[in-house]
């Protein structure tokens, strides 16, 4: 399994360029020209129609419909189809900046893991969340993996994954939500974590 992990992180960093950064055509023509989708690991479960609804979608959609999309889902104005941070799911006023806010920063500090961010934003961001597990499959760390998933991902990232495969107006954020939820459903499984029981709010 811990041969699999170099795979991993390279997904996972994938996925943070996805729903972190804004989209910008030359990261678009890197995924076209690449072949990297084409070698988009199946850790248990086939990622063949996720990789192909967003191949078509590089074909079909012009860049201005991929950005319009990026800023319905993730930006607004206005309210988000898909909220990219834990914190709106897990606090009851479906807050930023909540308690597991604060626990996920405070579980970075313990990793020796610092963010530098342009402004001053909740680091719960799913993009951030996963440029973490991309690190972490890096350096082979099961535990801090493990707690990672369990403590801070796995009780929310549904919600997200979901609002991105239903609200997304194209294959490419529509493929990109389904590969992640599949990346971290396989994930669950391979090493047996059981999500913390958070109660949610969104």
């Amino acid at each position: 399994m811990r041969d699999l992990f170099p795979y991993a992180a390279a997904a996972c960093g994938v996925l943070h360029n996805v729903f972190y950064p804004k989209p910008n055509p030359a990261f678009l023509a890197e995924l076209t020209d690449s072949g990297l989708l084409a070698q988009w690991p199946g850790f248990g479960q086939d990622p063949a129609d996720a990789v192909a609804s967003i191949l078509d979608s590089l074909k079909q959609d012009d860049f201005d419909a991929i950005e319009r999309d990026y800023y319905q889902l993730f930006v607004g104005p206005g309210g988000m189809a898909a909220y990219p941070w834990g914190s709106v799911y897990t606090d009851k006023e479906n807050l930023v900046f909540g308690d597991t806010t604060l626990a996920w920063q405070q579980f970075c500090q313990q990793q020796g893991l610092t963010f530098e961010l342009d402004h001053n934003e909740p680091q719960d961001h799913i993009g951030l969340i996963l440029a973490v597990l991309s690190q972490l499959f890096e350096q082979g760390d099961e535990t801090a993996i493990m707690t990672l998933l369990s403590d801070h991902l796995l009780p929310w990232s549904h919600r997200f994954t979901e609002a991105v495969t239903t609200q997304a107006h194209t294959g490419f954020y529509r493929g990109f939500g389904q590969l992640t939820a599949l990346l971290l459903a396989d994930w669950q499984q391979r090493l047996e974590v059981t999500p913390a029981p958070l109660t949610l709010y969104r």
